[in-house]
């Protein structure tokens, strides 16, 4: 039982890892991390490449200070302190950002106590899951062109570990590793065409409740002008017929109604309606590519004649990917958490019927604001109709001194009366709330639409950007709701053009939205057409895109048995071509071999067989010896050995030819020979 237990304890002593294993973990923990470092707080990745980092300082210089940061107690409240500032920054601990910079964290502090092969093959498991994690964020090209760097240091991580002296050089382990992805490459995409897709992603994490990028279910002043500064991505559109024109982009998303005096709301409830497509434009198909937002709106152009399905969807189904509201509202059941992709029809029109009269509460005012109030009681008096009314307001924000500027002046607890009667600068949410609050209180329902105006083509399809965002009115006038922009009254080039060419010099315009830097913009939209392909071609390949394949191809829709036995039958043709066809055949190559080969199997048909333990000199002496009679097979022999051992020279082919002429002279007679041995 001593012996057993010594020899137990002698098993379990860990093994240092020597430098070449340990940098090769490093390397692979780093790429793994890197990808990460854009969108995780710097103190997260700091400790994460910090632990690293000393783990390789520790390797090469014995520190008690250092030991005692990479010992197991020390990691262990590196850990815990960890999670609780992860707790901290986010303010939550189960969502997909605190548990990335958790796991980004545990890794590192894996790798800190690294001590023989079954931890690093945890670490490998580990590391190889960390990078994965990044596509949580994006799944674009770029990100797939990250991962390859990482894929390679893996490879080359399992070659050294497994036996780290024998182990070919870093160059050769990334060379074969590449050779590998190579010829894995063909079959990763058969797979990828034919293999049955799963109705969604893969994982599922708890919404982030973080904030959201995009429009919110709220508007303050400064709250659209703050978001037009970005030039992140909202949606993507792809036009079955030429574009509308930039005056008619309006993309309709949320409703505000409800109004405090500083801030608009959307109702909690709306009631939903059936689509009615009476307008009396032709309606306009397109395909919208919508990036997450964590909201439930979808957006399309002024008034939705369709309601959104899937661009892969049966059309026949009937499965529908939001409902209508009664203010013309796209609501999806649940928040966009992922990129979607559906198929809308629009019907471009200024106005539009409702399915019933609107409620009284459009036409209330909270008690703040009084110059306002007072402002529109007299403009109303010398009004005659409310149409007439609601364009004397156009034209008085175009006569007076009104400035469009994303740098407006703060406001107070009356921010209309202050803007209209006192600041006189704004963005398009101060312009659509005060024209609301004077349609209001002159007794006409009115509220406010928030979305998008705008976007900018890019090949084949159109860009609209956050800095698109946008904001404008709608009065219920004459039975029909009427679409007003008082920002055009304030600056026509907002509306006909876009918003730089509305805004004056000094202002904080996003980059992809400025009138300069031509090259730049050019290479960000090159980039940016790349990743749209990359979305619609590779991410979103789903059930519905291999159907399309298969009739392109004049194909049947296959079933699963059918697939498997032809990815089986093309994936074993593939691995036998990528061995070199290792079974057909086991003849040699060169000529040399060849002749050779054939010289060896005549001597067998004259009965003498070739041993395997003789050389060719020892086998050509004892055939010569048995077969006395037939001279010409020393001298053949010779010069088959020749041939294959000597350095060639411009005899070579004169003996080739030599050669050629002594075999078929052995040919016939070997076969005479057998001839004559099967006479009786």
């Amino acid at each position: 039982m001593r012996k057993l237990w010594q020899k137990r304890q002698k098993d379990n002593i860990p093994v240092r890892l020597d430098k070449r294993a340990l940098y090769a973990l490093a390397a692979l923990l780093f790429l793994s991390q890197l990808p990460h470092v854009l969108h995780l707080p710097i103190w997260v990745s700091a400790i994460g490449v910090g632990i690293v980092a000393l783990k390789l300082v520790a390797h090469h210089k014995n520190s008690a200070a250092i030991n005692a940061v990479l010992s197991p107690i020390g990691m262990t409240a590196i850990a815990l302190g960890g999670a609780i500032l992860v707790r901290m920054h986010y303010g939550y601990f189960l969502g997909r950002d605190p548990c990335v910079a958790f796991l980004f964290i545990l890794v590192s502090a894996k790798f800190a106590e690294v001590r023989k092969s079954s931890d690093s093959t945890l670490l490998l498991c580990l590391a190889g899951f960390l990078l994965l994690t990044q596509y949580f964020y994006s799944q674009s090209i770029l990100s797939a062109l990250i991962t390859l760097p990482a894929v390679l240091a893996l490879g080359n991580a399992l070659a050294v570990i497994r036996d780290s002296t024998n182990a070919p050089s870093t160059k050769n382990n990334i060379r074969m590793v590449g050779k590998l992805l190579l010829q894995g490459a063909p079959l990763a995409a058969l797979l990828f065409v034919v293999f049955p897709r799963l109705p969604g992603p893969l994982w599922s994490l708890p919404d982030d409740a973080a904030g959201t990028t995009g429009l919110s279910d709220s508007m303050a002043p400064g709250s659209i002008g703050n978001l037009s500064r970005s030039d992140a991505v909202a949606f993507r559109v792809e036009f079955n017929g030429p574009p509308p024109p930039a005056a008619e982009r309006y993309w309709r998303g949320p409703v505000m109604s409800q109004f405090d005096g500083r801030e608009w709301t959307i109702e909690k409830h709306s009631r939903k309606i059936r689509v009615s497509n009476t307008f009396a434009k032709e309606d306009i198909h397109y395909t919208v590519m919508m990036q997450p937002t964590q909201q439930r709106w979808l957006f399309a152009l002024d008034h939705p004649a369709s309601l959104p399905m899937s661009d892969t969807a049966d059309p026949a189904d009937g499965r529908t990917l939001a409902h209508l509201t009664y203010d013309l509202q796209l609501k999806s059941a649940e928040p966009v958490t992922q990129v979607m992709r559906y198929v809308q029809k629009s019907s471009l029109s200024r106005e539009f019927e409702p399915p019933s009269r609107p409620s009284a509460k459009l036409t209330l005012l909270s008690g703040k604001n009084p110059q306002t109030v007072a402002f529109a009681t007299k403009l109303r008096a010398n009004s005659r109709s409310n149409k007439d009314y609601a364009d004397a307001v156009l034209r008085h924000f175009n006569k007076e001194n009104f400035h469009y500027t994303l740098q407006p002046s703060l406001l107070g607890d009356n921010p209309v009366d202050e803007f209209l009667f006192s600041t006189r600068n704004g963005f398009c949410e101060h312009y659509a709330s005060a024209y609301v609050v004077l349609l209001r209180a002159a007794g006409i329902p009115a509220r406010v639409v928030t979305g998008y105006l705008g976007g900018e083509m890019n090949g084949n399809y159109m860009i609209v950007r956050q800095s698109d965002a946008h904001a404008w009115a709608e009065a219920y006038l004459n039975g029909r709701w009427v679409r007003y922009d008082p920002t055009g009254a304030v600056a026509p080039a907002r509306v006909d053009t876009n918003m730089a060419a509305a805004l004056g010099a000094g202002e904080p315009i996003p980059l992809m939205a400025r009138q300069g830097n031509a090259w730049l913009k050019r290479l960000k939209l090159s980039i940016d057409e790349m990743n749209h392909d990359w979305q619609r071609l590779v991410v979103n390949f789903n059930n519905e895109s291999q159907y399309k394949i298969w009739e392109k191809l004049g194909l049947p829709k296959l079933k699963l048995w059918q697939i498997t036995i032809a990815v089986l039958f093309i994936t074993a043709l593939w691995c036998l071509a990528v061995l070199g066809f290792p079974l057909v055949g086991s003849g040699a190559k060169t000529l040399e071999d060849k002749l050779w080969y054939r010289y060896v199997k005549m001597l067998g048909r004259l009965g003498v067989s070739r041993k395997p333990t003789e050389t060719p000199n020892e086998f050509i002496d004892r055939a010569s010896i048995q077969l006395a009679h037939v001279p010409m097979i020393r001298t053949l022999g010779d010069d088959l050995v020749r041939l294959r051992f000597e350095k060639p020279d411009k005899k070579t082919s004169g003996l080739i030819s030599v050669i050629k002429r002594g075999l078929h002279k052995l040919y016939f007679y070997s076969m005479m020979h057998r001839y004559s041995a099967s006479r009786p």
